[in-house]
């Protein structure tokens, strides 16, 4: 019983997941969508390994890359060094656009994974 309740919040929690990766491919980039995404992603791995014992969720989940996307932070003392600001914003930018890809290819894996739990619902 303990299982299908984890099966069920599960669901939840995919659908919300997707619908936060359709959000951000749909327009909303910003850093903090973006950073919330990743760390919701990294946290929902570590549930269903934690309370789905079902053994195609445990080796599928091995196959969900994990988003790892944090900020760059640029420090009040760059800013008055032109050029290790324009580098920081530079790679922020790489960042995020390598992010966006990655986002793209994990909410389609979200979507199997979606199927998967669902077959396991009785």
């Amino acid at each position: 019983m303990e299982q299908e309740h984890a099966i069920r919040l599960l669901l939840r929690q995919l659908k919300d997941i997707q619908a936060q990766s359709d959000k951000i491919l749909g327009g909303e980039q910003s850093d903090e969508a973006i950073e919330a995404f990743s760390k919701y992603s990294i946290e929902l791995k570590k549930y269903i390994a934690a309370n789905i014992t079902a053994p195609e969720i445990v080796l599928y989940l091995k196959e969900l890359p994990e988003i790892n996307y944090s900020r760059t932070q640029v420090k009040l003392w760059q800013y008055l060094i032109l050029p290790s600001w324009g580098l920081h914003l530079y790679k922020n930018y790489h960042a995020k656009n390598k992010t966006m890809e990655e986002i793209s290819m994990v909410r389609g894996k979200y979507a199997s994974l979606t199927l998967l739990v669902g077959g396991l619902v009785k």
